[in-house]
Parts: C-alpha cells; sequence; structure tokens
C-alpha cells in the first residue's frame, strides 16, 4: 500500500506541475486582457475606492497557488511514502528542504509581483489633472516610466527566484538521483539533471522549457515504477525414496537335516547322509 499509494501521488504531483505552466499562461493573458481593457475605459479603480485588481483575477490566482500548493504537497507525501519503501529517508528530507525553499520563494515572488503589477495598473490608468468645467484632458505616465519599473521588477524578481531556484533544483535532483537509483528507473535520474539546468538557465528562459520537460519525464517515471518482486520460499517435494528389495546374492543357501544334521542343498527333498525326508 506503501509503494502503490506513493507512486500514485508522485505521478499526480507531477503531472500538475506539468500542467501549472500552460494555467499560468492563461492566467496572465487574462491579466493582461483586463489592465489593456480597463486603461482604455477610462476608469480608475484606485481612486474610488475599489481594488485595482478585478474579482476574477483574484480568483484566478488563489486557484493557481491553491492548485501549486496541492502539487508540492502530494510531491512531499508521495516521496515520505517511497522513502518507507525504499528504507531510505534521505529521499523524503531533500524533498522536504526543497519544499520549504519553495513556499519561500513562492511567497516572495507573489509579493514582489503583486506590488509590480499593483504600481504598474496605478500607473497605466489615466487621471484627471484639471478640475475645472472644462472636460478633463487625462494624463499617462511616460511609457519610459512603465518600461523602468516594468525591467527593475523582473529583475529583482528574477534574482530572488533564481537563487532560491538553484537551491531547490539541487535537492530535486538529490532526490531523483537517489530515487532512481533505489527503483532501478533511470529516468528520474534524467530528470534531476534536466530540473538543476533548467534551474540554471532560467534566467535565459529556456529554462522553464527543461523544467517542464523535466517533470514529464518524472511523471513517466512514476508510471513506470515497480515494486520489487516479493521473494517466495522454496518448496521441497518429499518424495519417497523407492523400498529395498532383497537382493539375492551369489552363494547358495543350504538347508540342514534335523535327524543328522547333514548340510543339504535349499532344493533338496531327502537328506544325502541319512536318507530321510527333510522336514
Amino acid at each position: 500500500m506503501s509503494f502503490e499509494s506513493g507512486r500514485k501521488l508522485g505521478l499526480t504531483a507531477s503531472l500538475i506541475a506539468v500542467l501549472m505552466p500552460v494555467i499560468i499562461g492563461i492566467v496572465y493573458v487574462l491579466l493582461i486582457l483586463s489592465s489593456i481593457t480597463r486603461s482604455f475605459s477610462g476608469s480608475n479603480p484606485s481612486s474610488s475606492g475599489i481594488s485595482p485588481f478585478p474579482l476574477s483575477t483574484i480568483i484566478l490566482f488563489s486557484l493557481v497557488g491553491a492548485i501549486a500548493l496541492a502539487g508540492l504537497i502530494l510531491f512531499v507525501i508521495s516521496m515520505h511514502r517511497l522513502s518507507q519503501y525504499y528504507n531510505e529517508p534521505s529521499i523524503f528530507k531533500n524533498t522536504l528542504y526543497a519544499f520549504i525553499i519553495n513556499i519561500v520563494g513562492t511567497v516572495t515572488a507573489i509579493a514582489i509581483e503583486t506590488a509590480l503589477i499593483g504600481n504598474l495598473t496605478r500607473s497605466i490608468t489615466p487621471t484627471n489633472t484639471q478640475t475645472t468645467a472644462v472636460t478633463p484632458i487625462p494624463t499617462v505616465p511616460p511609457i519610459t516610466n512603465i518600461f523602468v519599473q516594468l525591467i527593475v521588477g523582473f529583475l529583482v524578481l528574477a534574482a530572488v527566484a533564481l537563487v532560491l531556484g538553484i537551491v531547490s533544483a539541487i535537492l530535486y535532483m538529490r532526490v531523483f538521483s537517489i530515487l532512481g537509483e533505489k527503483s532501478r528507473v533511470d529516468t528520474f535520474k534524467t530528470a534531476g539533471l534536466l530540473y538543476l539546468i533548467g534551474a540554471v538557465l532560467t534566467i535565459v528562459g529556456v529554462g522553464i522549457l527543461l523544467i517542464w520537460v523535466a517533470w514529464i519525464l518524472a511523471a513517466l517515471g512514476f508510471n513506470s515504477l515497480k515494486p520489487f518482486p516479493t521473494p517466495t520460499t522454496p518448496t521441497y517435494s518429499t518424495v519417497q525414496p523407492p523400498a529395498i528389495q532383497p537382493q539375492l546374492t551369489g552363494v547358495t543357501q543350504k538347508r540342514y537335516c534335523t535327524y543328522c544334521g547333514t548340510e543339504n542343498n535349499l532344493d533338496a527333498i531327502y537328506c544325502r547322509a541319512c536318507g530321510k525326508q527333510l522336514q
């Protein structure tokens, strides 16, 4: 039970990790479209006391965060059960350390990204600078300031994510390497190596693709994971040896006369000495 449940939980967590980039991409597209729509509509949510984030965006971000957290928890539980099955505590320890680092990194990234998006939303929202009866003329900050904010926020977010991602990737590589060695599934070792390379190359963009491929390989590894065959006790047949048949020797048996005691052949009828009939 420990092995099978650990395998299924690991497969589920890997599939969630594979689907997360697609979900995040959809959320970002919806967020950009929402920001563009609100900027052209001329509304200023912050001045009216309304949150700069629409309710749909908040719900989507909450859903994405919940799915990602659920995947991490399932992976930790999976590694705990498989570490018990393979009697290798380091599998669970490294996974737990990576989980803590991922949580810290995610909270930090969300805080930085929330501040960045909030500042950007307020910057691109037109504001009225005239209070006369003349129709107000909306003014928008120079596009240069917006790009500077985007670049600075991206660099800070990328630096934090890169450092924490590399440390987490080293731990995940250890987990997959040990798991591949214990289970004799080399796909895990390849997944761990790709995960580390992807974390290092995240700064140039291609690393995200490598990490995504690494989780695909991890899912394939969990899918092909097999338990060790249970050793069987050998059975031995209890064949009785054949009964030993009496063997006739080459020595001729004799019979003795009860009257005179003379030795006679076994097939003799009368004694060769006294002539009496043998009994």
